[in-house]
C-alpha cells in the first residue's frame, strides 16, 4: 500500500542549474561575484561583465543583454554561499562561500555536506509555485503565502539527502543491494514527512523488491526533481550511479560506513534542523545564516585523506587547497616589545579588498592570480576581529594589534589586559591551528610582558563551535590557563580558566 503525501503535489523542489554543476564552473561563478560583495545594485551586469572576461560560461544574452547572473545566482543561494538576493538587498557572501573561495572546503565536500543538510521547511523554498497552488486549490487546502510556512503547518521537517543516503546504509546493512531507483523513490520516500520515517521507507523498499510491481507512475509529478538530486548527489563524496535512474552508495561511503552511520544518525537529530518559527523576511535571512555556515558536527562528513590524493585535490580544489599556516611574525633575537597600534575597524569592515579596481579587465587578471582565495581567507579573520574589538571598545577598552603579529590587544580601565588570537578553521584544520595559536598568544604575552606590561590574559578565538565537553575545551583552560573563544557566525561562546583576570569582559560577551 502506498502513502499518501503530506499535501497534495508534495515533491522535493530543487534548482536545475546543479545538475551540470561541476567544480570550477561553481568556483569561478562565486570568485566573481565575491569582488562585488556588499553592493546593493548594478552589481549583477559587473559581475556578468567579469565572467565574460574571464572567460566563464556563455554571455547568456536576453534581448540583446548579457545575463549570466541571472542565471546562475539562484544556484549559490541554494547551496548556502551567499545570500539570496531576492530578501537580500546587499550581495553578501555566507562564511561557507568565503571558506569555498579560501580552500577550506572542496567542491565535493561542499555538495556532500549541503546536500544533506538541505531541508524542507527552508528559507529559500517560499515560493508556492502555481502548479501546486492549483492543487490544493482542488484539493481545498487553504494555504499561507509561503511555502516554508505552508510545510511546517503540514508537519515536514525532512533532509532528502540524509533521507536517502539512510536508506542506502540499512539496505547495504541487510546484505541488500545498496541502490535505490528513481521509481523506488518515488514511491516510497517522496511520501516522508521526517526523516524518522526511514524505517517505512526502507520495509516497503524491501517488501517491493520481493513482490515487484510496476511503480514508475507513483507520484510522477516528482520524478523530474528526484531526477535532479540522483545527479546532484552523485557530485558529492557518498553516492556513485551508473545511469540517471540509478543511486548506489560510494566507494568511499562503503568503506567508511561506520563514519556514514554516524553522520546519518547525526543529521536526523531535530537539533541538526533549522527550526521556522517565523516566516517573515528576517526569518528567511536566519535560513542562510544557518546553512551558511557548517557546524562543528556536520563538518563530520569532511574528509581527512584528502592530502596525499592528488588526483582528488585538482578535482576539488579549484584554487588549491588552503595550506597550513605558519606564524609569518619574523622577529629579530633582541627585539622583545610589539608594534602594537590602535585597530583599524575601518580597514577591518571592508567587503572586500578587490572591490577598489573598476578595471574589469584588471580585475579578471587579479583573480586569475588567485587573489579571491587569499582575501577571502582574510576577510573571516578580519571580520571576527573586528567584532571583537567593537565590543570591547564599547566596554572602554583600549584595543591595539599588530599586522606582523598580535591579531587584537585589549586593555580595560581596571588596568586588566588580554591577547587575543583569531583562526579559521575546520574540524580538519583544528588541531593544526590549535598548536599554531597557543604557541602565538604564549610568545605575545611574554613578550609584552617583557616589555615592561602587566602580565596579559591569552584566548584564543576560533569560527567553529566546541562545547564544555570537547577535549581541546578543558586541554586549553584548565591544562594551560588559556581562553577559549568560539565564534562562527550567528553563534558566541566563552570559556575561561579560572584565575583569568578579564573574562568578565568576554566570557558572556554573545548573551
Amino acid at each position: 500500500m502506498i502513502r499518501p503525501l503530506p499535501y497534495p503535489g508534495h515533491s522535493w523542489s530543487f534548482t536545475q542549474h546543479a545538475v551540470g554543476l561541476d567544480a570550477n564552473t561553481l568556483y569561478d561563478f562565486l570568485k566573481c561575484a565575491a569582488p562585488f560583495e556588499g553592493d546593493v545594485e548594478g552589481y549583477d551586469e559587473k559581475i556578468t561583465a567579469l565572467m565574460v572576461a574571464s572567460g566563464i560560461l556563455t554571455t547568456n544574452e536576453r534581448d540583446g543583454e548579457q545575463d549570466a547572473w541571472r542565471d546562475y545566482q539562484q544556484l549559490l543561494a541554494e547551496l548556502g554561499l551567499i545570500y539570496s538576493t531576492k530578501i537580500c538587498r546587499a550581495l553578501t557572501l555566507t562564511e561557507l562561500g568565503h571558506m569555498f573561495l579560501a580552500g577550506e572546503i572542496g567542491f565535493s565536500e561542499l555538495v556532500g555536506v549541503q546536500a544533506l543538510r538541505y531541508q524542507y521547511p527552508n528559507g529559500q523554498k517560499s515560493t508556492i509555485q502555481s502548479r501546486l497552488r492549483r492543487e490544493l486549490a482542488s484539493a481545498s487546502i487553504p494555504f499561507p503565502d509561503t511555502l516554508t510556512e505552508f510545510q511546517a503547518g503540514r508537519q515536514v521537517l525532512l533532509k532528502p539527502g540524509a533521507l536517502i543516503l539512510r536508506v542506502l546504509v540499512e539496505l547495504h546493512k541487510a546484505g541488500l543491494n545498496p541502490s535505490l531507483t528513481v521509481s523506488e523513490c518515488q514511491a516510497f520516500l517522496i511520501p516522508c514527512r521526517a526523516n524518522s520515517e526511514w524505517a517505512k521507507a526502507f520495509s516497503e523498499i524491501v517488501t517491493h523488491r520481493k513482490l515487484p510491481t510496476n511503480i514508475d507512475d507513483v507520484y510522477r509529478h516528482s520524478r523530474r526533481n528526484i531526477q535532479d538530486w540522483f545527479k546532484f548527489l552523485k557530485k558529492s563524496d557518498f553516492f556513485m550511479g551508473g545511469n540517471t535512474s540509478q543511486l548506489l552508495l560510494s566507494t568511499y561511503a562503503m568503506s567508511n560506513i561506520d563514519l556514514v552511520m554516524e553522520y546519518c544518525a547525526s543529521q536526523e537529530k531535530e537539533t541538526s534542523f533549522w527550526i521556522p518559527i517565523e516566516f517573515d523576511i528576517p526569518a528567511r535571512l536566519s535560513w542562510f545564516d544557518w546553512f551558511g555556515h557548517i557546524s562543528f558536527e556536520a563538518q563530520k562528513a569532511l574528509r581527512f585523506d584528502i592530502t596525499n590524493d592528488a588526483e582528488y585535490l585538482e578535482k576539488n580544489y579549484v584554487a588549491g587547497i588552503e595550506e597550513e599556516e605558519e606564524d609569518g611574525d619574523v622577529v629579530s633575537s633582541d627585539v622583545a616589545s610589539l608594534n602594537l597600534k590602535p585597530v583599524d575597524l575601518e580597514h577591518l569592515g571592508r567587503n572586500t579588498p578587490l572591490k577598489s579596481s573598476g578595471d574589469i579587465a584588471a580585475l579578471a587578471d587579479s583573480l586569475r592570480k588567485g587573489a579571491q582565495k587569499r582575501h577571502a581567507k582574510t576577510l573571516l579573520h578580519d571580520r571576527i576581529i573586528m567584532e571583537l574589538a567593537e565590543s570591547f571598545i564599547a566596554q572602554g577598552a583600549t584595543v591595539e594589534s599588530d599586522p606582523d603579529s598580535v591579531d587584537l590587544c585589549a586593555v580595560w580601565p581596571s588596568g586588566g589586559s588580554a591577547i587575543f588570537e583569531v583562526k579559521t578553521v575546520t574540524r580538519r584544520s583544528l588541531q593544526v591551528r590549535l598548536r599554531t595559536a597557543i604557541g602565538q598568544v604564549e610568545e605575545y604575552a611574554y613578550r609584552r610582558q617583557r616589555a615592561g606590561n602587566v602580565v596579559s590574559d591569552r584566548v584564543v578565538v576560533v569560527n567553529t563551535e566546541l562545547d564544555s565537553k570537547a577535549w581541546q575545551t578543558s586541554f586549553l583552560t584548565d591544562h594551560l590557563g588559556i581562553g577559549l573563544i568560539c565564534k562562527p557566525a550567528s553563534s558566541y561562546s566563552a570559556y575561561a580558566p579560572r584565575d583569568a583576570q578579564t573574562k568578565q569582559h568576554w566570557l558572556t560577551l554573545g548573551n
